[in-house]
């Protein structure tokens, strides 16, 4: 047998990340230069190559199989373990310098290793699709100046294209424009191509500036005037803006958090440091991008899966090159990399949005605390409902805890919240006779009502009425639910769709019936109740189009009386003034939650709506209609305030071992057939109770089990659950086991996903 010493390969090496599931680097040489290969006696030429043409951090494109692939470099390395004829080439080196900040970096290596998952899907979560694929990025930042000297005659074309005109002029101003500023003053990046093919405008590079003070000309600081509370918050904040700080903003809905968030970032912009601003969904970014543009006159970008490719990567380019001076994102762009980090603020901390559910199971919550750590700057997580991983972080004085306890605003008392008892009621399509009464009421006062009931589509449930026969999902444990536009039948976990069926499946009976109600059924009524009332129905199949959401918030803000219907949408952030009346259709869903996080989710959403009222000069009215109106939680939440709700929470989640004391990991295995999985989660059981045996580590181990829905999208799911009090226990497991799968052959066709710290357990 060869000894392994001698078949190494001494030489510069690249160790690269590719997109792809293992877990691991792969060793490359160097690129063919001139049609020589670079020896393995390390030359002069070689270090050089090594220390001023690739850094970890640059972009190579690399034959992996079969296949040509867009990796990262990690390391430079000095000798591999494979012989050199094993080693392929770099194709190519795709940029100069490092795509990452040394922090960002780091944190992408330290979230590969937490949460099991392959580096190099870890890196290509973090870029823009654009160069993922190769695209080659422009070294600097590109700018339009006016070409020359235009004569009049050039300057009158322009006397009928008004916008043309308008942006010529502005650069002209200013001198120099680029692609960001030129759609924060309005104007489509269109019309930078129509001037440059008349020859008015050029384009150039020029190196990305270094950090400087931002201009905050419409900066409103000194007109207003904080509460106590809010005072306090921005001076704790402040007083620690040069270190690493993690504060938890706990502030009632309409407290003035978003207030507390632009005091603070002010006095990091004027020193020329940039702030990432984390919200839960799209639908809050252009809110936020308006009250922040309002504010201060610096660029303010967003990064988003609404956005083009091309507005993507020149947003991540804009944050990258201290450009922009705002950043302002969902779950993805807490990966973002700024030239001159600041601040990074969560705000709605608490939402399930800021995990991600598949592939790469990241917390962006949770890595923004380990990159505001690692960077030195200050992190805002900011709540109604905080999160009770967060208030134990807080209780264990890892958090800051700041409180603002009170409403700004002429309404500075909380809404008034009942129960509608309608066990024993009839309703008319989810409704009680009292509650129309209500809506009624404030319609007829000029205010706006908001409807919520958490279910889309039409009903819930299409049965026979003669064999009782439901239909169900064919791919899934779960009933397909009826929607009106488009007529049809569609399941929402796996999106299954068909035709409304004439007839019963079963028995060929015509005489078909829905049960339940959902977003288009409530519209469909309330349209035949309130004829002359504006209805505006919010969730996700009305707001599938582009800017249809902004355009219906738009109408929301105009103050005209209207009732505005929806679903989760609705619950998360936005500012409805004109609000008096909230009703919440059904409360009961979450109260027999599989998931154990069920009842916090529950009152999570149940005051977070409840705080869409009353937010201006009028107070707010809450009704909550459920068929179990003497349920402790409920009660509690009418009663008390959400810190006792979660008061009591934390102590039964103590007393059950379970998070925020202990810590989980999730492993799932689907297959078609439901043996595969079940059998091979019983060898990594085994594989689990070996290794914790010898290294003594104190994890338990729950299941082999079926997942709460056994069947999704024609996949059978099987869990196997990993818990400790000791997050270093169960990370130790976690890193030899992956070891081990990385070794098993996996059945055909068995997917395995491992979800470290997981949120959503069915």
């Amino acid at each position: 047998m060869p000894n392994n010493q001698n078949s190494k390969y001494h030489g510069l090496v690249f160790r690269v990340a590719v997109p792809s599931p293992l877990r691991r680097v792969f060793d490359y040489l160097p690129p063919v230069i001139d049609g020589d290969q670079h020896s393995s006696s390390l030359p002069s030429s070689d270090t050089e190559f090594s220390s001023s043409k690739v850094q970890p951090g640059v972009r190579v494109r690399v034959s992996f199989g079969n296949r040509k692939l867009i990796g990262i470099v990690v390391a430079i390395g000095a000798d591999s373990s494979l012989d050199k004829k094993k080693l392929k080439p770099v194709i190519e080196i795709l940029d100069q310098k490092p795509l990452f900040t040394p922090g960002v970096f780091k944190i992408l290596l330290w979230a590969a290793n937490y949460y099991q998952h392959s580096l190099g899907e870890v890196f290509a979560t973090a870029l823009p699709r654009k160069l993922r694929v190769g695209h080659t990025q422009k070294q600097g930042q590109q700018v339009w100046t006016v070409q020359g000297s235009p004569t009049e005659k050039e300057i009158s074309s322009l006397s009928r294209a008004i916008k043309q005109k308008a942006l010529f002029e502005l650069i002209e101003t200013k001198g120099k424009l680029s692609r960001a500023q030129c759609q924060d003053a309005g104007f489509s990046p269109v019309l930078l191509t129509r001037l440059t093919e008349k020859k008015l405008i050029r384009s150039q590079l020029i190196p990305a500036e270094a950090a400087k003070p931002f201009e905050l000309l419409n900066d409103r600081d000194s007109e207003l005037t904080l509460n106590d509370n809010q005072l306090a918050a921005v001076t704790s904040i402040t007083e620690k803006l040069d270190t690493f700080s993690c504060f938890l903003l706990d502030g009632v809905t309409g407290s003035g958090k978003t207030e507390v968030y632009m005091q603070v970032m002010r006095k990091q912009l004027a020193l020329g440091k940039q702030c990432l601003v984390l919200v839960p969904e799209i639908g809050l970014t252009p809110q936020t991008i308006a009250r922040f543009e309002e504010r201060f006159d610096c660029p303010v970008v967003s990064l988003h899966s609404g956005l083009n490719e091309s507005e993507r990567l020149n947003a991540w380019n804009c944050s990258r090159d201290g450009s922009a001076g705002i950043i302002i994102g969902t779950r993805s762009a807490v990966f973002t990399p700024m030239a001159a980090p600041g601040l990074i603020i969560i705000d709605e901390e608490h939402d399930s949005s800021f995990k991600q559910q598949d592939s790469f199971r990241y917390s962006a919550r949770d890595i923004a605390v380990v990159r505001a750590r690692e960077e030195n700057i200050c992190v805002v997580l900011g709540s109604a409902t905080p999160s009770l991983e967060s208030l134990h972080n807080a209780n264990s004085n890892k958090f800051i805890h700041l409180k603002l306890p009170q409403r700004t605003g002429k309404v500075t008392t909380s809404n008034s919240m009942e129960v509608i008892d309608v066990a024993n009621e009839t309703l008319r399509e989810g409704f009680s006779e009292q509650l129309l009464y209500k809506i009624q009421r404030h319609i007829e006062n000029k205010n706006q009502v908001l409807v919520f009931i958490n279910r889309r589509g039409f009903a819930p449930i299409l049965n026979c009425q003669s064999c009782g026969w439901i239909a169900e999902c064919e791919n899934c444990i779960a009933q397909f639910t009826v929607h009106a536009n488009p007529s049809s039948l569609r399941c929402h976990h796996c999106g299954a769709f068909k035709q409304l069926p004439r007839y019963c499946q079963n028995c060929k009976s015509k005489d078909l019936n829905t049960i339940g109600v959902g977003t288009q059924r409530v519209e469909a009524f309330l349209n035949k109740q309130f004829p002359d009332t504006t209805i505006l129905r919010i969730d996700r199949d009305s707001t599938r189009r582009k800017s249809s959401l902004a355009k219906m918030l738009e109408r929301i803000n105009q103050g005209d009386p209207c009732i505005l219907l929806g679903t989760q949408m609705l619950a998360k952030g936005h500012h409805f003034p004109n609000i008096t009346l909230v009703a919440i259709l059904d409360a009961d869903a979450g109260l027999f939650s599989a998931d154990f996080r069920g009842q916090e989710h529950m009152a999570q959403t149940i005051v977070q709506v409840a705080g869409r009222a009353g937010r201006a000069e009028r107070a707010g009215e809450v009704l909550i209609q459920s068929r179990h109106s003497a349920h402790t939680t409920l009660q509690s939440l009418i009663t008390g305030t959400y810190a006792e709700f979660a008061e009591t929470q934390l102590k039964e989640r103590q007393n059950a071992a379970m998070p925020p004391f202990h810590h989980l990991c999730l492993l799932r295995a689907e297959s078609p057939n439901l043996e595969i999985p079940l059998h091979f989660l019983d060898k990594v059981a085994t594989i689990v109770d070996k290794l914790c045996h010898q290294a003594k580590l104190p994890v338990e181990r729950l299941g082999p089990i079926p997942a709460p829905m056994e069947k999704r999208a024609g996949r059978f799911r099987i869990h196997l659950i990993l818990k400790s009090r000791s997050r270093g226990a169960l990370q130790t497991l976690l890193t030899q086991l992956c070891e081990q799968l990385d070794n098993l052959k996996f059945p055909a066709k068995l997917r395995l996903s491992i979800d470290v710290d997981p949120q959503d357990m069915t």
